[in-house]
């Protein structure tokens, strides 16, 4: 299974997972905001931007959770290419203990 077989749900955009060239976490530039995902994405001039919905609490715990979902996105992003008929993923709600959201296609 290739990684063109993966797709990845950011905001709007629905891209291909092997488009995805790099993540980024970002620094909050005030306290009530949270940490961003960035992903430079193949085709597509700007970063694209996932809201992580984890808050800055200035002791280091914030940081560290947002850099464990950056590094869960690309475990999600290799679990999908290896699925037979492919996937899709993306960021889920508060709900979810992952934080990644992998669907099978097909």
């Amino acid at each position: 299974m290739a990684k063109r077989d993966v797709w990845v749900r950011v905001g709007d955009d629905l891209v291909r997972g092997d488009t995805v060239l790099g993540v980024t976490v970002s620094d909050p530039h005030y306290h009530h905001e949270t940490f961003k995902i960035m992903l430079k994405v193949t085709g597509h001039r700007d970063r694209l931007w996932l809201d992580s919905g984890v808050r800055d609490d200035y002791q280091g715990a914030g940081r560290e959770q947002v850099n464990a979902l950056a590094d869960a996105f690309v475990d999600t992003l290799a679990r999908g290419a290896a699925m037979p008929s492919g996937a899709l993923i993306r960021l889920g709600s508060d709900e979810d203990d992952s934080g990644w959201v992998l669907s099978s296609l097909g």
